[in-house]
């Protein structure tokens, strides 16, 4: 039906719902309903007109409905903690490393070069908190398992001719610093990273100064890796003589300064709480912990013979 008719059709209906009453005049009901009928005209065109005025939504985010586009991040470079390769921390090429059980302690990553004035290789070993432990590592490049000492201290090179001429004697010799926690942990680390390595785990010896000589005798108490120690001024703490108990009956060198009001006491202690062979050297006056090495030179001696002695050289 044209638009025309329709809209007379719509006026027509209008005024018979909205009829005249008998006394309203024509004009007044007429402006009624042409009221009426503009109204549901203009609603109708605004509801047809809904998908031409408003704009299509968009994804893009804008200033007006959202906040501004985050800038893409920097590239990250990231850095290693440390210059050792992963090759050899890893030592993937290692026949040695290569045999190892799952789980072992991989053996000393060689690190740098030798300093000019020592013939110990700088090495890293792995902490069990991922700590890396920077030590001296003495050894022949000659494929031969020879019996390992593992020496503990303050400081790596405090022990002055002494890793030289172990390593001299036909042995080798890996020398660690210690922290002042995890200790413990620490020993068991290097005890296993040394018997990874060259060193023949059937004849191992630890050495140990001050607090070291501690950790010495207490971790080689719990270790049967362990075959002999030396312990250079070692405590009076009561761990002490429980450790002695059980490390017993393997053998053990002990020295102190007879005018050292703790270590002296503690070795008289330790001697009788173990079976085996006890080996007690004093000296007067001589300092303590590696001290001793440069006061009393011929204890260099005592110690090497020992060692030959207790598990061969």
């Amino acid at each position: 039906m044209p638009l025309k008719n329709k809209i007379r059709s719509f006026a027509f209906t209008h005024s018979l719902i909205y009829g005249r009453s008998a006394n309203e005049p024509a004009k007044v009901a007429d402006v009624r309903s042409g009221w009426g009928f503009n109204l549901l005209l203009v609603t109708c065109i605004c509801f047809t007109a809904c998908d031409t005025l408003l704009p299509p939504p968009t994804l893009t985010p804008t200033m007006l409905i959202s906040g501004p586009t985050i800038e893409a991040s920097p590239t990250l470079n990231f850095v290693q903690p440390t210059n050792i390769s992963f090759d050899d921390v890893v030592a993937t090429s290692n026949a040695t490393v290569a045999a190892l059980a799952p789980d072992s302690v991989v053996p000393p990553a060689l690190i740098g070069t030798p300093a000019a004035n020592s013939l110990g290789q700088p090495v890293a070993i792995t902490a069990q908190d991922g700590t890396l432990l920077n030590g001296l590592f003495f050894q022949k490049s000659d494929g031969v398992r020879r019996p390992g000492i593992l020496m503990l201290g303050s400081d790596v090179n405090a022990w002055g001719d002494l890793p030289f001429r172990i390593f001299d004697a036909n042995f080798t010799v890996l020398v660690m610093p210690l922290r002042q926690t995890n200790q413990q942990a620490d020993f068991t680390v290097m005890l296993q990273a040394l018997t990874s390595g060259d060193a023949d785990p059937a004849r191992l010896g630890v050495i140990g100064a001050l607090d070291g000589a501690d950790t010495t005798l207490i971790g080689c108490s719990a270790d049967k890796l362990c075959d002999t120690a030396v312990l250079l001024s070692p405590s009076n703490s009561p761990a002490m003589q429980q450790a002695m108990g059980a490390f017993s009956p393997r053998t053990v060198l002990m020295v102190a300064s007879q005018d050292d009001s703790i270590s002296y006491p503690a070795v008289q202690a330790l001697q009788p709480l173990n079976r085996g062979e006890v080996l007690l050297q004093p000296f007067a006056s001589a300092g303590r912990g590696t001290d001793i090495l440069r006061n009393r030179p011929d204890l260099i001696d005592l110690i090497v013979a020992w060692l030959q002695r207790q598990i061969g050289g």
